[in-house]
């Protein structure tokens, strides 16, 4: 079932699931129109495109061991 054009708001409301894959094929290829023609919605996904990859990025970083044990040090000196 192919979905009605949308308006801005519910573009900018379902971008995230957008980007997470969790919308249905049919809303993600309205969206997918929407966003391709409306420069504010675009902005919209961008912005929301680049916070998903920092926090992509921080999630696979490792904490230095000695940052860890000055962690635990001040916890410990804390309790």
């Amino acid at each position: 079932m192919i979905e009605e054009p949308i308006d801005c708001a519910t573009c900018q409301e379902q971008v995230h699931e957008y980007l997470h894959r969790e919308v249905s094929e049919d809303l993600a290829a309205v969206i997918t129109a929407h966003v391709a023609n409306c420069d504010h919605c675009e902005e919209i996904y961008d912005s929301e495109d680049k916070l998903n990859q920092v926090i992509q990025q921080a999630c696979q970083t490792t904490t230095p061991e000695e940052i860890i044990d000055k962690i635990r040090k001040h916890i410990a000196e804390l309790g």
